[in-house]
């Protein structure tokens, strides 16, 4: 098969606001890492047009663009009417003069309203020409100025398409739990176009691509704080046709921007270790242990949770998708146990590891509010349904990971040296300092440590002061380098892969281990090594 192109839609470079001092922002940093993943192209847009001044920052941008003939240009633009930017025919021909192919509006940070009557002649000129619009949110319906990619909302959305329906747009940065509303404006409105590198809904490539066709979804990573790999991989072992991978790979976005001469590939060159081999091929890790360390389950038939659209989160589904990166293993919750019933929802994860014995590992679900008869639920969790794992929840309890309500279940755990998985709590630190220490034999697993540098920092202090807790990576902002930064602060050993499938889909987080730069030995300890030494440990 001839390699596939990619070209992504949607990435940034230069300085932000707030920045962690790891995060990666130049040019370089995006040019060597496109390289890395094998992502030929990228469509870029500048931090400081978004961030300060749209046509200072669009000046810096063209300059940058200079550094590689593999970058597309995204100019930021808004109305004219207050007189800070040109009109509208006179700007798209600043953009072409400049070789610019895309423009793109930040109504909530630049503040001010995206609707007809301010933006019309300039959303008027932009459907004139055929050029792209590229707008991110799509989150809600409310207006949360503080979301930095809430920038257009639900049903000012649906008004601007309605007033200029061939005008060309592309929603970046839309959530997985925005599904319902986007379905339907989607929809609506044939000329709205969807990258998935936040949408990363579980089987949303072919989901979206059965409901629209693969003309209208497209590649974007949200480099350089998102991970591309992440989003390549999702690209790569999606179950979908070749043709429709390299429309989205890269076909959409060249059609819909007018590119009429495609990026070359790169130089014959191995990189990588076998891992990274193997994930830019889409193919299943063999001979490589793999085991997801965070996920949950729905039962039999499922399409949704609740706030959450979520098709194929049954135990059948999961379990085919695992098989297309190799997962051997899933330790799993129910959500409806964390959620409302931990009874119910305790069953459907009993059945699921009776249906798949050896695959599915449980994690119980207790809510101390609701337990009547500790010695018998306990025995019920664990000795008839045979789970290894603790899951308590702390948004849905609002007990402190510490309360002395918990105490039955930790004490039983220690016992049976059982692990523990731990979502962020508002105290987590102080909590876990004092957890960890009683219970010594409890492996306890910090969940969604990878979301961002300041949750990882956190997950690092607990881990250094207490040698029984692991970091766990999963959450869908993919951090780029935070792995990294895990395993130089607290070694590979403490570091567990985790998805929190069916939630989202578990190829980004699949893909966000396996492209990063770590080395071969690291990442496999991260992948399965560790989480199956865990399990080991448990007295059954």
């Amino acid at each position: 098969m001839t390699e596939r192109t990619y070209i992504d839609c949607y990435a940034y470079v230069g300085k932000r606001g707030p920045k962690d001092v790891e995060a990666r922002y130049e040019t370089e940093d995006l040019i060597e890492e496109m390289e890395w993943c094998g992502i030929h192209g990228a469509f870029v847009a500048h931090a400081t047009a978004k961030e300060y001044d749209p046509m200072y920052g669009n000046r810096m941008l063209t300059r940058e663009l200079k550094k590689s003939s593999r970058l597309y240009g995204v100019w930021a633009v808004m109305p004219h009417h207050t007189g800070e930017i040109a009109k509208p025919r006179d700007l798209i021909k600043e953009m072409l003069d400049n070789n610019i192919r895309a423009a793109k509006m930040y109504p909530r940070l630049h503040r001010f309203p995206f609707n007809v009557d301010f933006c019309g002649d300039l959303l008027a000129a932009l459907e004139e020409t055929g050029t792209l619009l590229m707008v991110e949110g799509g989150h809600l319906y409310n207006n949360d100025v503080l979301e930095m990619t809430n920038q257009v909302l639900v049903n000012e959305l649906d008004a601007v398409l309605t007033r200029f329906p061939q005008l060309k747009v592309l929603l970046q940065a839309s959530r997985w739990d925005a599904t319902r509303y986007i379905y339907w404006l989607m929809s609506k409105h044939k000329n709205l176009h969807i990258e998935l590198s936040t949408h990363q809904g579980n089987r949303a490539m072919e989901v979206f691509t059965e409901w629209f066709g693969a003309d209208r979804v497209l590649f974007g990573t949200g480099a350089l704080e998102k991970s591309p790999g992440a989003a390549k991989a999702f690209v790569d072992y999606c179950t979908l046709s070749d043709a429709d991978k390299q429309k989205i790979a890269a076909l959409n976005i060249a059609r819909l921007a007018n590119i009429e001469t495609m990026p070359p590939p790169y130089n014959a060159k191995k990189r990588g270790d076998t891992i990274l081999q193997l994930a830019k091929a889409g193919k299943p890790l063999k001979n490589i242990l793999v085991i997801d360390s965070h996920a949950h389950i729905d039962h039999e038939d499922a399409g949704g949770m609740g706030f959450v659209h979520s098709l194929y989160s049954d135990d059948k589904s999961m379990y085919e998708r695992a098989k297309l990166m190799g997962i051997d293993k899933i330790c799993i919750s129910g959500f409806l146990a964390v959620w409302t019933d931990y009874e119910e929802g305790n069953k459907i994860v009993w059945n699921a590891m009776k249906r798949y014995p050896g695959f599915f590992h449980g994690y119980a679900a207790l809510q101390p509010q609701y337990v009547k008869d500790w010695k018998k639920d306990l025995r019920k969790v664990y000795v008839t349904y045979k789970m290894e794992g603790i899951k308590p929840y702390h948004p849905r309890t609002l007990l402190p990971y510490n309360d002395k309500l918990w105490d039955p279940w930790y004490e039983y755990g220690n016992r049976m040296n059982a692990y523990a998985l731990i979502h962020p709590s508002p105290n987590l630190v102080a909590e876990m300092n004092d957890l960890a220490p009683r219970y010594p034999n409890i492996a306890f697993i910090l969940a969604h440590t990878g979301g961002s540098f300041r949750d990882a920092r956190l997950g690092i202090e607990i881990a250094l002061k207490n040698p029984n807790v692991y970091l766990e990576i999963t959450l869908t902002a993919v951090t780029y380098r935070i792995i990294e930064f895990m395993v130089k602060h607290v070694g590979a050993d403490r570091v567990l892969f985790g998805t929190d499938q069916p939630m989202r889909d578990p190829i980004p987080q699949f893909g966000w281990m396996a492209y990063a730069h770590c080395t071969f030995e690291e990442k496999k300890k991260m992948f399965g090594l560790n989480m199956q030494k865990i399990i080991k440990r448990v007295r059954r």
